[in-house]
Protein backbone atom coordinates (compact mmCIF):
# COMPACT_ATOMS: atom_id res chain seq x y z
CA UNK A 1 0.00 0.00 0.00
CA UNK A 2 0.88 3.83 -0.39
CA UNK A 3 0.66 6.60 1.81
CA UNK A 4 1.49 10.35 1.44
CA UNK A 5 2.59 12.84 4.65
CA UNK A 6 3.64 16.16 4.40
CA UNK A 7 5.47 18.03 7.27
CA UNK A 8 8.28 20.57 7.96
CA UNK A 9 10.97 18.51 7.29
CA UNK A 10 11.50 14.75 5.70
CA UNK A 11 12.30 13.52 9.17
CA UNK A 12 9.55 15.34 10.87
CA UNK A 13 6.87 13.70 7.59
CA UNK A 14 9.05 10.00 8.58
CA UNK A 15 7.73 10.45 11.94
CA UNK A 16 4.63 11.39 11.15
CA UNK A 17 4.08 8.09 9.00
CA UNK A 18 5.47 6.00 11.93
CA UNK A 19 2.72 7.28 14.18
CA UNK A 20 -0.57 6.88 12.00
CA UNK A 21 0.52 4.03 10.65
CA UNK A 22 1.69 2.12 13.94
CA UNK A 23 4.92 0.99 12.61
CA UNK A 24 8.49 2.05 12.84
CA UNK A 25 10.23 3.18 9.34
CA UNK A 26 11.92 -0.14 9.08
CA UNK A 27 8.68 -1.67 8.28
CA UNK A 28 8.13 0.90 5.32
CA UNK A 29 9.76 2.36 2.32
CA UNK A 30 10.45 5.77 1.81
CA UNK A 31 10.40 7.86 -1.31
CA UNK A 32 10.76 11.67 -0.68
CA UNK A 33 8.67 13.22 -3.82
CA UNK A 34 9.50 17.06 -2.34
CA UNK A 35 12.75 17.90 -0.56
CA UNK A 36 12.14 20.77 2.16
CA UNK A 37 13.17 23.91 1.24
CA UNK A 38 13.65 27.15 3.98
CA UNK A 39 12.84 29.96 1.97
CA UNK A 40 14.32 33.30 2.84
CA UNK A 41 14.20 34.49 6.10
CA UNK A 42 10.27 32.08 5.82
CA UNK A 43 9.55 33.33 2.45
CA UNK A 44 8.82 30.96 -0.28
CA UNK A 45 9.12 28.03 2.58
CA UNK A 46 7.32 24.56 1.38
CA UNK A 47 7.30 21.60 3.46
CA UNK A 48 8.42 18.18 2.48
CA UNK A 49 6.27 15.67 1.47
CA UNK A 50 7.14 11.56 1.16
CA UNK A 51 5.33 8.96 -0.25
CA UNK A 52 5.58 5.46 2.21
CA UNK A 53 5.50 1.89 0.77
CA UNK A 54 4.50 -0.33 3.25
CA UNK A 55 2.18 -3.99 3.47
CA UNK A 56 -0.79 -3.90 5.35
CA UNK A 57 -0.67 -6.18 8.43
CA UNK A 58 -3.45 -8.73 8.82
CA UNK A 59 -5.82 -8.90 11.90
CA UNK A 60 -4.42 -11.99 13.13
CA UNK A 61 -0.50 -10.67 13.45
CA UNK A 62 -1.39 -7.48 14.03
CA UNK A 63 -0.27 -7.10 18.45
CA UNK A 64 -1.62 -3.58 18.64
CA UNK A 65 -4.64 -3.92 16.47
CA UNK A 66 -6.48 -5.26 19.76
CA UNK A 67 -4.79 -2.80 21.41
CA UNK A 68 -6.37 0.57 19.40
CA UNK A 69 -9.46 -0.97 19.35
CA UNK A 70 -9.88 -2.27 23.15
CA UNK A 71 -12.86 -2.94 24.48
CA UNK A 72 -15.46 0.29 24.63
CA UNK A 73 -13.48 1.91 28.41
CA UNK A 74 -10.06 1.59 26.84
CA UNK A 75 -11.21 3.14 23.62
CA UNK A 76 -13.03 6.06 25.21
CA UNK A 77 -10.11 6.84 28.02
CA UNK A 78 -8.01 7.14 24.63
CA UNK A 79 -10.55 9.66 22.89
CA UNK A 80 -10.11 11.27 25.84
CA UNK A 81 -6.67 11.90 26.31
CA UNK A 82 -6.32 12.55 22.57
CA UNK A 83 -9.43 15.37 22.87
CA UNK A 84 -7.25 16.91 25.81
CA UNK A 85 -4.19 17.05 23.86
CA UNK A 86 -5.67 18.64 21.16
CA UNK A 87 -7.27 21.02 23.16
CA UNK A 88 -4.13 22.05 25.26
CA UNK A 89 -2.44 22.40 21.41
CA UNK A 90 -5.06 24.99 20.52
CA UNK A 91 -4.73 27.32 23.84
CA UNK A 92 -0.62 27.33 23.25
CA UNK A 93 -1.23 28.00 19.84
CA UNK A 94 -4.06 30.69 20.61
CA UNK A 95 -2.82 34.23 19.59
CA UNK A 96 -4.82 37.14 19.79
CA UNK A 97 -5.34 39.77 16.97
CA UNK A 98 -3.43 42.59 18.70
CA UNK A 99 -0.40 39.78 19.79
CA UNK A 100 -0.07 38.09 15.92
CA UNK A 101 2.02 40.90 14.13
CA UNK A 102 3.97 40.45 16.92
CA UNK A 103 4.41 36.65 16.91
CA UNK A 104 5.20 37.13 13.13
CA UNK A 105 8.09 39.67 14.25
CA UNK A 106 9.38 37.77 16.61
CA UNK A 107 9.71 34.55 14.17
CA UNK A 108 11.39 36.44 11.98
CA UNK A 109 14.12 37.92 14.23
CA UNK A 110 14.40 34.50 15.13
CA UNK A 111 15.09 33.19 11.71
CA UNK A 112 17.87 36.17 10.54
CA UNK A 113 19.74 35.92 13.51
CA UNK A 114 19.63 31.79 12.57
CA UNK A 115 20.68 32.62 9.53
CA UNK A 116 23.40 34.95 10.04
CA UNK A 117 24.74 32.79 12.74
CA UNK A 118 24.98 35.12 15.79
CA UNK A 119 24.29 35.08 19.23
CA UNK A 120 22.06 37.95 20.39
CA UNK A 121 19.03 39.08 22.38
CA UNK A 122 16.72 41.83 21.43
CA UNK A 123 13.53 43.75 22.86
CA UNK A 124 10.55 44.91 21.56
CA UNK A 125 8.71 48.15 22.49
CA UNK A 126 5.44 48.97 20.75
CA UNK A 127 3.74 52.73 20.91
CA UNK A 128 0.34 53.71 19.16
CA UNK A 129 2.51 54.67 15.87
CA UNK A 130 5.51 52.54 16.33
CA UNK A 131 7.22 49.28 16.77
CA UNK A 132 10.95 49.48 18.13
CA UNK A 133 13.24 46.43 18.21
CA UNK A 134 16.18 47.14 20.09
CA UNK A 135 18.91 44.40 19.53
CA UNK A 136 22.61 43.36 21.42
CA UNK A 137 25.28 41.28 19.98
CA UNK A 138 26.47 38.68 22.59
CA UNK A 139 29.88 39.85 21.05
CA UNK A 140 31.42 42.71 18.91
CA UNK A 141 31.81 40.56 15.98
CA UNK A 142 27.70 39.28 15.90
CA UNK A 143 26.88 42.79 16.25
CA UNK A 144 29.03 43.90 13.17
CA UNK A 145 27.68 41.47 11.33
CA UNK A 146 23.95 42.55 12.24
CA UNK A 147 25.05 45.92 11.14
CA UNK A 148 27.02 45.15 7.77
CA UNK A 149 28.68 48.11 6.01
CA UNK A 150 27.27 51.40 6.81
CA UNK A 151 24.27 49.67 8.09
CA UNK A 152 23.62 47.50 4.94
CA UNK A 153 23.07 44.54 6.96
CA UNK A 154 20.44 46.24 9.46
CA UNK A 155 18.97 48.32 6.94
CA UNK A 156 17.99 45.01 5.00
CA UNK A 157 16.71 43.22 8.23
CA UNK A 158 14.43 46.55 8.80
CA UNK A 159 13.05 46.56 5.07
CA UNK A 160 12.37 42.70 5.36
CA UNK A 161 10.55 43.15 8.77
CA UNK A 162 8.54 46.15 7.95
CA UNK A 163 7.30 44.33 4.83
CA UNK A 164 6.15 40.80 6.53
CA UNK A 165 4.81 43.08 9.63
CA UNK A 166 2.05 44.62 7.16
CA UNK A 167 0.49 41.80 6.11
CA UNK A 168 -0.75 41.48 9.89
CA UNK A 169 -1.88 45.10 10.68
CA UNK A 170 -4.42 46.54 10.18
CA UNK A 171 -3.19 50.09 10.68
CA UNK A 172 0.66 50.58 9.57
CA UNK A 173 3.04 51.10 12.07
CA UNK A 174 6.52 51.82 10.92
CA UNK A 175 9.20 49.42 12.74
CA UNK A 176 12.28 50.81 14.11
CA UNK A 177 15.09 48.68 14.62
CA UNK A 178 18.52 49.42 15.60
CA UNK A 179 21.38 47.29 16.66
CA UNK A 180 24.23 47.93 19.84
CA UNK A 181 22.64 51.68 18.98
CA UNK A 182 24.20 52.14 15.91
CA UNK A 183 21.27 53.55 14.67
CA UNK A 184 21.05 56.01 17.04
CA UNK A 185 24.72 57.30 16.75
CA UNK A 186 24.22 56.80 13.37
CA UNK A 187 21.74 59.77 13.11
CA UNK A 188 23.41 62.25 15.08
CA UNK A 189 25.93 61.94 12.80
CA UNK A 190 24.14 61.54 9.61
CA UNK A 191 21.69 65.00 10.56
CA UNK A 192 25.29 66.56 11.38
CA UNK A 193 26.57 66.03 7.96
CA UNK A 194 23.16 67.02 6.45
CA UNK A 195 23.29 70.91 8.56
CA UNK A 196 27.06 70.93 7.81
CA UNK A 197 26.02 69.97 3.86
CA UNK A 198 23.02 72.84 4.04
CA UNK A 199 25.43 75.19 5.36
CA UNK A 200 27.52 75.35 2.52
CA UNK A 201 25.18 75.05 -0.08
CA UNK A 202 23.53 78.64 1.18
CA UNK A 203 27.03 79.89 1.54
CA UNK A 204 28.42 79.53 -1.79
CA UNK A 205 25.20 78.50 -3.60
CA UNK A 206 25.99 75.59 -5.11
CA UNK A 207 25.45 72.21 -5.17
CA UNK A 208 26.99 69.82 -2.04
CA UNK A 209 26.67 65.83 -3.05
CA UNK A 210 27.14 63.97 0.47
CA UNK A 211 28.62 60.49 0.66
CA UNK A 212 27.07 57.65 -0.41
CA UNK A 213 24.20 56.65 2.50
CA UNK A 214 21.55 53.88 2.39
CA UNK A 215 18.02 54.71 2.12
CA UNK A 216 17.26 54.89 5.39
CA UNK A 217 20.20 57.53 6.01
CA UNK A 218 19.23 59.83 2.68
CA UNK A 219 15.49 59.84 4.70
CA UNK A 220 17.06 61.30 7.79
CA UNK A 221 19.15 64.15 5.63
CA UNK A 222 15.49 64.73 3.61
CA UNK A 223 13.47 65.05 6.84
CA UNK A 224 16.30 66.96 8.66
CA UNK A 225 16.57 69.55 6.15
CA UNK A 226 12.48 69.32 4.75
CA UNK A 227 12.18 72.60 7.23
CA UNK A 228 14.63 74.71 6.28
CA UNK A 229 14.11 77.94 4.22
CA UNK A 230 16.01 78.31 1.13
CA UNK A 231 17.62 74.81 0.58
CA UNK A 232 16.12 71.72 -1.44
CA UNK A 233 17.59 68.40 -1.67
CA UNK A 234 16.92 65.68 -3.85
CA UNK A 235 19.03 61.81 -4.48
CA UNK A 236 21.07 61.29 -7.12
CA UNK A 237 22.80 57.92 -8.47
CA UNK A 238 22.31 54.14 -8.36
CA UNK A 239 22.22 51.65 -5.21
CA UNK A 240 24.93 51.42 -3.68
CA UNK A 241 26.35 54.44 -5.01
CA UNK A 242 23.54 56.56 -4.43
CA UNK A 243 23.62 59.87 -2.46
CA UNK A 244 21.71 63.24 -1.44
CA UNK A 245 22.45 66.50 -3.02
CA UNK A 246 21.77 70.07 -1.86
CA UNK A 247 21.12 73.33 -3.41
CA UNK A 248 20.81 76.49 -2.57
CA UNK A 249 17.07 77.62 -3.68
Amino acid sequence: MKSRFEAKTVEDAIKKAETQLGMSREHFTVDVINEDTKGFLGIGAKDAVIEVIYEEVSEPHCGCHDHEHGDGHEHEEHHNHEEHENHEHHEDNHVSADEEHIKILKNFLDEFLRLFEVKASYKIEESDEMISVFIDGETSDDTSKLIGKKGSVLDSMNTIAQIQLNKSLTEFKRLYIDIGDYRKKRQEKVRELAIQGCERARKYGTKVSLEYMTSYDRRIVHETLAGIEGVKTFSEGNEPHRRVCIIAK
